[in-house]
């Protein structure tokens, strides 16, 4: 019998052990019984831009209020207010490519963070463009903790899509080379001094501006943000905006607060996209600057000299500026500068010899259009029948015009061209 009892303890202590564990699984945590995957589901936007987390379902109409509500404050250009704003801008876009970028994300489905942030940023640049004609645009990507502008200011849409397809090749090369370990961390001070020294070479009637694409959730930065790069940015008058992929980052919304830019995380690809293209707008124009005395100064108009070339084609090719400090290529048809005489490839540019802005009639038309713009449209509610209202409103109308004819005169075709249609702007 000896034998058999540590057989029989040893089977008591297996089956205890058993029991053990089962009562452990059973005794879990609360967030460890949660299903991780429906959580993101509950978590939406409020009118501010806050993310809130909602325990019972929205329907789609109020999503689309509060979006609707959210785009009325933030796209200056959807609100019927009387804005000054700066019709030349100067923006450089800085893009993470640190390792977290190459991750795939739930929220942005079709491929990796990357590829989301790369689509977008391609309609970015023509809607930018056609939206601020007379504007520049650069980009900066910032890797393994170095900002690297591969192109600079310029107006010219063709080079940022080739410097755009680049990227793509050299984040190819580089995850098919060293799949764990590419891009390596953020440096959001690096891009940040790299975007500032450019702008600060830019004319002050233009707004100098800077939006930072982050997925990273920390920043390795070689000096301290706060102390040595914000005052710097405000002295140079330098609004700084920030997209965020993953989460908020407190620096970036410091930095944001304090230039006066935009700080937004992204809820979907949606979202994303309406973040990205909401910059496109022209933001209100900064206060005037404070000056040693503690006084802010008025701002003043200034006058930009501009010049309207002539297109010219002629039989033999010759040499063409291809853009401000570019190569030249060899064309037949080009734009003359009205003070040089000098030979430009596309338009809107800098005329690569005397620097005169080089622009177009249609191009000052398409700047124009964001000072004044269209007052935005009143929700009918759902139980009012629209149609009903129309037909109501042209029986109406004709009814007054059979009523013209009792001895009043008829109103015609031409009275009602040659009447001055209302102002979207108030006279005050």
């Amino acid at each position: 019998m000896a034998p058999s009892q540590p057989a029989a303890l040893s089977a008591a202590a297996g089956g205890g052990g058993g029991g053990d564990l089962q009562q452990q699984q059973q005794q879990q945590h609360a967030w460890e019984q949660t299903d991780s995957s429906q959580l993101w589901s509950q978590v939406q936007e409020d009118a501010d831009g806050n993310l809130i987390s909602h325990t019972g379902a929205i329907d789609e109409a109020t999503l689309i209020r509060l979006r609707r509500k959210r785009l009325s404050r933030a796209d200056y250009a959807r609100s019927s207010k009387r804005l000054v704003r700066d019709m030349i801008r100067y923006v450089y876009l800085v893009i993470d490519l640190s390792r977290c970028m190459y991750d795939r994300d739930p929220v942005l489905p079709g491929g990796t963070r990357f590829d989301a942030v790369l689509s977008v940023v391609s309609q970015f640049v023509g809607e930018y463009y056609d939206q601020n004609p007379l504007s520049h645009l650069g980009l900066i990507v910032v890797r393994n903790g170095e900002a690297e502008m591969i192109t600079r200011l310029t107006g010219s849409r063709t080079a940022h899509a080739a410097a755009l397809v680049q990227i793509r090749k050299e984040v190819g090369e580089a995850l098919s080379t060293n799949p764990n370990g590419a891009g390596g961390v953020f440096s959001l001070q690096n891009g940040l001094e790299v975007a500032g020294r450019s702008l600060g070479h830019m004319p002050r009637y233009g707004s100098r501006e800077v939006v930072v694409i982050m997925g990273a959730l920390a920043t390795c930065d070689p000096g301290d943000l706060l102390v040595e790069t914000l005052p710097r940015l405000k002295s140079a008058s330098i609004r700084v905006s920030t997209v965020g992929l993953t989460a908020e980052v407190n620096v970036c919304r410091k930095i944001s607060d304090g230039t006066g830019g935009i700080m937004g995380v992204c809820l979907d690809k949606t979202h994303l996209r309406d973040l990205i293209m909401g910059q496109c707008v022209p933001p209100p124009a900064r206060p005037g600057e404070i000056d040693s005395d503690g006084n802010r100064r008025t701002r003043t108009c200034e006058f930009v000299q501009m010049g309207f070339p002539a297109r010219r084609t002629d039989d033999v090719p010759s040499l063409v500026h291809a853009g401000r400090g570019d190569r030249a290529l060899l064309a037949r048809t080009a734009y003359i500068c009205p003070r040089c005489q000098s030979k430009t490839a596309e338009l809107p540019a800098d005329c690569a010899v005397c620097g005169l802005k080089l622009v177009l009639a249609p191009h000052l038309a398409r700047s124009f259009h964001h000072l004044f713009p269209v007052p935005p449209f009143a929700e009918v509610p759902e139980e009012v029948d629209v149609a009903a209202a129309v037909v109501e409103s042209n029986s109406g109308a004709g009814a007054a015009d059979a009523t013209n004819g009792n001895g009043k005169k008829a109103t015609k075709g031409s009275d009602i061209i040659g009447s001055s249609p209302p102002s979207c702007v108030s006279s005050d």
